[in-house]
């Protein structure tokens, strides 16, 4: 059985000046295609039970699993993406900047800023289903500096984010999707279950839970491009 990942980052629509405008999907073009995805047979899960699954803890899961996700933890989400999940009972992952939390995305040169959740909504909505993981602590490209600094960036910003949700942190959003053997080594170090990456493909159970990868949704993905994005990697050989 296949896992499938769906990697987003800001559900709004674009502001005037942004220089990635690849990380914006509409809110309408985001509900069309959560209302697909339920229609073609997917059911959201959590990184917990497909782990569990895989090692043999869980029985079963649905025919099609998914886990949508979605990095850095903008304040769009809470007001956009989430009314979606939440009126379908769909499940989300969000992936927190430990230093960043009610701040913005400062890591971004000369980007747009744009505000980030806080700490108190943050709380609320994991009481209201949704799951959160850790995207370092300053969302710095980790295969690219000393491994020292990589380790602290993976350890701490799992314990500030354990602190702030009361619970342990799991899994692991790899900043740029910059990750090699080491760093995914200190990942496993760090104590977490498992990481993902950004564009890629489905996961069979077999793939390294380290490297799990992600189908990024770019902006003018329509229902019948993600349905054909779907459909070909359901039938492409497991990674």
């Amino acid at each position: 059985m296949k896992l499938t990942i769906l990697m987003y980052h800001k559900i709004d629509e674009r502001p005037a000046g942004v220089r990635n405008p690849g990380n914006f999907v509409s809110p309408p073009r985001f509900e069309e295609q959560m209302d697909a995805v339920l229609s073609w047979g997917y059911h959201t899960i959590g990184f917990d039970q497909w782990l569990d699954y895989r090692n043999g803890v869980a029985v079963s899961l649905p025919e099609r699993p998914l886990i949508v996700t979605f990095d850095d933890g903008y304040t769009c989400f809470d007001t956009n993406a989430w009314p979606v999940l939440r009126a379908r009972s769909m499940g989300a992952t969000v992936f927190l900047v430990a230093s960043q939390i009610g701040g913005a995305n400062v890591w971004d040169e000369g980007e747009v800023r744009l505000p980030l959740m806080g700490a108190e909504r943050i709380r609320a909505l994991q009481s209201e289903g949704v799951h959160f993981g850790s995207h370092s602590v300053s969302h710095r490209a980790l295969a690219r500096i000393s491994s020292d600094d990589a380790f602290r960036e993976l350890s701490e910003s799992r314990w500030t984010l354990g602190e702030l949700l009361g619970r342990e942190v799991s899994v692991f959003a790899y900043p740029f999707s910059n990750q090699n053997t080491l760093v995914r080594e200190l990942a496993k170090q760090a104590g977490y279950r498992c990481a993902v990456r950004g564009k890629g493909r489905m996961n069979s159970p077999t793939r390294d839970p380290f490297g799990l990868c992600r189908i990024k949704v770019e902006p003018d993905v329509t229902v019948s491009g993600l349905h054909w994005t779907l459909t070909r990697e359901r039938y492409l050989r497991p990674l």
